[in-house]
Formats: structure tokens, C-alpha cells, sequence
């Protein structure tokens, strides 16, 4: 049976999370741009607006590591969770489960394959939560922000052999209505608040 509700405002509550990006977009977003949600086919928690829960340093790494960026910079936010699609809930992994396999049948119903998860590249997932947000829409129920933990596949991030930790493993958001980002501000690299502080040039 497909999930019949998307009733998921019992998680309603308030959290910060943390946004990589670059100087010149997070001066945008402290001065009251809106954020631009990624929509790749390929993002594994579907469109959405993605923040680190409570993890600033790990917002950092990501906009200098993977994101690459020539100025990498880190925002906060406030945000407010509202009708919240919470992973970390194991009767909302049910209702995730019901409804891919309720697409997998209509999929194959109309002769279309599902997308497939390769490596970094989860576009089932994002089709899934695609699918399920788009409908918890058409209900008048909509999904305004989805929260899991997201734990690196690759085996080598183990801190050793046999652990059930991984590096990089965090509590990610997915932020579907920009409403619910209440305020924003800038985050220095040691994960205080605030601009960080410009080098002097006898420093560079």
C-alpha cells in the first residue's frame, strides 16, 4: 500500500544548518538573496536547498575540497523544519520504502525503467524523493524539509577495519520551501559567527 498521509509535522522544530558555497554568493545570502536549490539528477535526497546540520567545519571542507571553490565560504541558518520528512524516524523509512516500491510497479506498468544509483551519482534516489515530494504537492501536504544521516558507501572512510564509523558521516537537510529558512549569517572557518577575517598582506 503507498503511503496514504504526508502528514509529517509532528518533527516540526528549529535547527541551524550550515551551507557551503563561495564569498560572493554567501555575502548574496546574508544580504537576503534567496539560495538556489540544486536539481541535478544525480543529488541523492532529491531538489532541494542542502545544509549540514550543526556541522560548520564540515560545510567547509566541502566547499574547498569538493565544490572547489576559489573563495570557499560558509553560511548558518535557522531553519525551520515544518512538515519534515525525518529519516532518522524508522516508521519514515517504512513509508519511503512503500512508496518506491509503489513507483516501481507503476514504472513497469508503463514500460520505464527506473534510474539507477552509481557511486556518487544516486539517481534513483532522486527520483524517489522526486516523485514523493512532487506528490505530497498534488495532496495539499507538502514536504517542506527532509532530514538523514548520510553515511559515505565507500568502506576505505571506516576510521578501522570492522567500524561502524565513518569520516564524513553527518545529518544532512533538505530545505524544499525557502520559507523555512528563517535567517542566515556569515561562518568563519573555525565555526564561529561572523565574517571571517581578511588576511593582512604581510600574511599572504
Amino acid at each position: 500500500m503507498p503511503p496514504t498521509s504526508f502528514d509529517f509535522s509532528a518533527y516540526d522544530r528549529t535547527v541551524i544548518g550550515f551551507h557551503g558555497t563561495d564569498e560572493d554568493a554567501a555575502e548574496r545570502l546574508v544580504n537576503g538573496d534567496p539560495f538556489k536549490a540544486s536539481d541535478r539528477d544525480m543529488e541523492w535526497f532529491g531538489d532541494g536547498i542542502y545544509f549540514w546540520e550543526h556541522a560548520p567545519k564540515q560545510a567547509w571542507s566541502w566547499s574547498r575540497k569538493i565544490r572547489k571553490a576559489e573563495k570557499p565560504a560558509v553560511v548558518g541558518a535557522l531553519i525551520r523544519l515544518g512538515n519534515c520528512l525525518d529519516l532518522l524516524d524508522s516508521a519514515n523509512i517504512l513509508v519511503l520504502k512503500q512508496f518506491k516500491a509503489e513507483m516501481e510497479e507503476k514504472f513497469k506498468a508503463a514500460g520505464i525503467s527506473l534510474p539507477e544509483n552509481h557511486r556518487r551519482q544516486m539517481k534513483l534516489d532522486c527520483a524517489v524523493f522526486n516523485l514523493l515530494y512532487k506528490t505530497s504537492d498534488d495532496q495539499g501536504s507538502s514536504i517542506q524539509t527532509a532530514r538523514a544521516v548520510y553515511v559515505p558507501a565507500d568502506t576505505r572512510k571506516r576510521i578501522w577495519k570492522g567500524s561502524w564509523i565513518s569520516e564524513e558521516t553527518h545529518l544532512q537537510i533538505c530545505v524544499r520551501n525557502p520559507d523555512n529558512i528563517l535567517a542566515v549569517w556569515h561562518v568563519r572557518p573555525d565555526g564561529r559567527y561572523g565574517r571571517p577575517r581578511k588576511k593582512a598582506a604581510s600574511e599572504e
